[in-house]
């Protein structure tokens, strides 16, 4: 199997929104051949996320209808509401953003809809793939070494690489182009499951707390996600990890914990994401591009994730695309520095943001924030 070699103009790792969308940007508006590798089954848990309605925008350039996903894919969102800086409620549709519609998205079916557009227009997708290694080739290239559990080693060679793999960022560090990390923020969170025949509003709430802040959304069947967002030191501190001590600290709440009084917890093992604010410079690499949360990656607060990450995403097909067949280096110097701006912007907004809360000034999270 080690003879195996794969040719490609694009090899894409992740199969995330970023990486998807890369890869349908390519195969809509350029003659590109490209491999999407994902080192999951496509089976893993998805959190679900706030999004405006401009993801339909992004979704009418990806070629793909809003009919064409599944009922349930955009949960409208009626209105938000946040207690921050007191415990007064301040109705709210999102930080960074004055549009007024905004919807809660079910990852899984979004996530899935879009890797089926991938494979129906022709991408080859590798599922349940790992990088084992990544070298440069004299004419520019990169030939990957990849492993499936099945197949076993193969290689491929490709023109241009693109790192989709969020936060993790593992190609970015494979090529010496390793993100910087501003905190440690991670989200520890859990699902609920409420009685089918229970109507609860389709609205979203975040709360601030001594330890961090808390998001609840509704998702579709009457599930509901439930998230704190804190430092990693001070989960580890508390043991938040562990169920027990999370849905204690849960019962301390004023707000959240009412929206899931009565409703049954779907696991006693929280889940813990990353969550940190990161920006990743790979301007010295030729024939590389990071896209979405690999190139920078943002506080969920500010509800900038899938809508970056597509964006970023179609933006860097188009220079692939112009580049396999006309030299633009300049324009990927031109695209790092535009996400550099956009970053600075971004850090501006979110530090004024935490400023207002001034309720916790001995608290570990608040203080680091002020």
């Amino acid at each position: 199997m080690d003879s195996i070699v794969h040719q490609t103009d694009a090899l894409i790792f992740g199969g995330g929104p970023a990486g998807a969308s890369a890869a349908l940007a390519l195969l809509n508006y350029s003659s590109s051949d490209v491999i999407l590798v994902e080192q999951s089954d496509f089976n893993q848990v998805r959190v679900g996320e706030q999004v405006s309605a401009s993801i339909f925008s992004l979704m009418d350039y990806l070629i793909i209808d809003k009919d064409e996903f599944d009922e349930g894919s955009f949960i409208p969102s009626y209105s938000g509401t946040s207690y921050w800086g007191s415990d007064r409620p301040n109705c709210r549709d999102s930080i960074f953003t004055t549009e007024q519609a905004s919807f809660q998205l079910d990852r899984e079916r979004f996530d899935f809809k879009l890797v089926e557009q991938v494979v129906h227009r022709g991408g080859r997708i590798f599922p349940r793939t790992r990088c084992m290694s990544v070298d440069k080739l004299d004419n520019g290239g990169w030939r990957i070494q990849l492993k499936h559990p099945v197949q076993g080693v193969f290689y491929v060679e490709a023109k241009f690489l693109v790192d989709a793999t969020g936060r993790n960022a593992s190609i970015c560090k494979r090529v010496g182009a390793a993100p910087r990390k501003l905190d440690n923020l991670v989200g520890v969170g859990t699902f609920f499951n409420h009685d089918p025949k229970t109507m609860l509003a389709h609205e979203y709430l975040i709360e601030a707390a001594e330890l961090g802040w808390w998001y609840s959304a509704l998702l579709p069947n009457n599930t509901m996600v439930v998230t704190l967002f804190s430092d990693a030191d001070i989960v580890s501190h508390h043991q938040l990890h562990q169920g027990d001590n999370w849905a204690a600290l849960l019962q301390q709440t004023n707000h959240v914990k009412m929206r899931v009084k009565g409703a049954s917890i779907c696991s006693n093992k929280p889940w813990v994401r990353n969550a940190a604010s990161q920006i990743t410079d790979f301007s010295s690499c030729k024939n590389f591009i990071a896209v979405g949360d690999a190139v920078s990656a943002f506080d969920p607060i500010s509800s900038m994730g899938i809508g970056f990450a597509i964006s970023t995403a179609c933006q860097a097909a188009r220079l692939i695309a112009n580049n396999l067949t006309r030299n633009t280096i300049d324009a990927f110097a031109s695209y790092q520095l535009d996400i550099t701006n956009h970053f600075n912007g971004y850090l501006k907004t979110r530090n004024k943001f935490y400023q207002h809360e001034c309720r916790w000034p001995k608290s570990d999270f608040w203080s680091r924030r002020h």
